[in-house]
């Protein structure tokens, strides 16, 4: 198989670096460039066509943002994975809005960075689990960025975001009757997305699952 085709994107170079020490022994990933602002993102973009871009928000001459939705819009075959500090609900889902394929917090381990690169291979999108928490919240402020094990990560990664919903309302005491009625869903099918991430974290209990909740940080 092909090497994936990366391009790095970000106006510190020690991040840049920090990257290029977890990819570089990874036979399967093939660092084609890199750029310190959007404007050169978009040259570099047009000139190596990458595969997938890893991309800054915060960059001086051009944005991370402005960038990735000039990216989309010449060249729609690039994947895009917003590398940020940012955990903001409004900035995420502002970037969703303009097709990013993935967003990772910069403090995401080593093996998550190789997971997000890897999943997008495969041809799925990849969110953290700190960014998937903040997209399910209410709340406007930041979602707390949630420390957890490797494990544990990759567990909470293999959700989807419907499933992470009804783990939580799981966890917060809600039935199958309860949790159907408040997502419009029957009870059939609340029953089975129960047993299927019971499946998917190897739990048998309930009690098991609300303990993952707590432990991820999906309720406190």
């Amino acid at each position: 198989m092909a090497p994936i085709k990366i391009l790095l994107v970000d106006d510190h170079q020690i991040m840049i670096d920090g990257i290029l020490s977890i990819v570089e022994e990874e036979e399967t990933i093939e660092v084609l460039g890199q750029a310190s602002t959007g404007k050169e993102a978009i040259d570099l973009c047009e000139r190596l066509k990458p595969d997938l871009v890893l991309m800054d928000l915060d960059m001086p001459v051009m944005n991370g943002m402005d960038a990735s939705k000039e990216i989309k819009n010449i060249f729609p075959e690039i994947k895009i994975i917003i590398l940020s500090l940012h955990a903001e609900k409004s900035v995420i889902e502002h970037m969703i809005q303009i097709n990013i394929d993935g967003y990772l917090i910069k403090t995401s381990s080593k093996s998550e960075m190789l997971l997000a690169i890897k999943t997008f291979g495969e041809g799925k999108k990849y969110f953290s689990s700190a960014v998937t928490l903040s997209l399910l919240s209410n709340r406007k402020e930041s979602a707390p960025i949630v420390d957890t094990s490797n494990q544990l990560q990759a567990q909470l990664a293999s959700l989807s975001e419907r499933e992470i919903e009804i783990l939580k309302l799981i966890a917060e005491g809600f039935s199958n009757k309860e949790i159907g009625e408040q997502l419009h869903l029957s009870f059939r099918t609340i029953d089975a997305h129960r047993a299927n991430l019971m499946k998917k974290l190897e739990i048998k209990k309930v009690t098991g699952l609300v303990r993952f909740a707590v432990k991820t940080g999906i309720v406190s």
